[in-house]
């Protein structure tokens, strides 16, 4: 037990001794740094010889780790909060009215159609591309949450909806055509 404090004392004096050589003048952090890692040294053999090599050689490295955290909260510096600054005005995307029917038209573009786009073009990628049944499949799968993401983001942020629309239906009578009719 008296090998054990002597040892987390040993731990401290070093990381205290590297703390000072940190932010201490030039002249003496050599020495300071010398000292700091010779006294953990002699803090890991001294838990090796106080608790056995096994099991106090790993403590002592974890007891080190945690007094080098508690000397990093104890030195931290708390900087004043800065003054927010003073917003604009929010710059909306859309001069249009919303309307009800614009938002549920969203919805059915971003949700169902653009899913129904993104799996036919997986299925179509999975029967048209030129490689082994595995890699095709895996290929088409793979793709479909991404053109999923990206239809989706896109429908949500065009201003214009009937062209998503328009561009949603091209694609997957496209994908329709290359998947089941090619």
């Amino acid at each position: 037990m008296v090998g054990a404090i002597a040892s987390l004392g040993a731990a401290l004096a070093g990381i205290g001794s590297l703390r000072l050589a940190w932010s201490g003048a030039a002249t003496r952090r050599p020495w300071l740094i010398l000292s700091g890692w010779a006294l953990l040294a002699l803090a890991l053999l001294a838990f090796a010889f106080a608790i056995g090599g096994e099991t106090g050689i790993p403590v002592a490295v974890c007891l080190i780790s945690v007094a080098g955290l508690g000397f990093v909260v104890a030195n931290r510096e708390v900087r004043p909060r800065k003054e927010a600054r003073p917003r604009g005005e929010v710059i909306d995307p859309s001069d249009r009215a919303s309307r009800w029917w614009r938002g549920a038209f969203r919805v059915l573009l971003a949700g169902p159609l653009a899913g129904t786009a993104s799996i036919l073009v997986g299925v179509a990628l999975a029967r048209q591309l030129p490689l082994s049944d595995v890699d095709a499949i895996a290929i088409g799968g793979l793709a479909v949450p991404l053109l999923w993401a990206g239809g989706m983001a896109w429908t949500l942020s065009d201003d214009r909806i009937l062209r998503a629309f328009g561009v949603l239906v091209a694609v997957s009578a496209v994908s329709f055509a290359l998947a089941f009719l090619i």
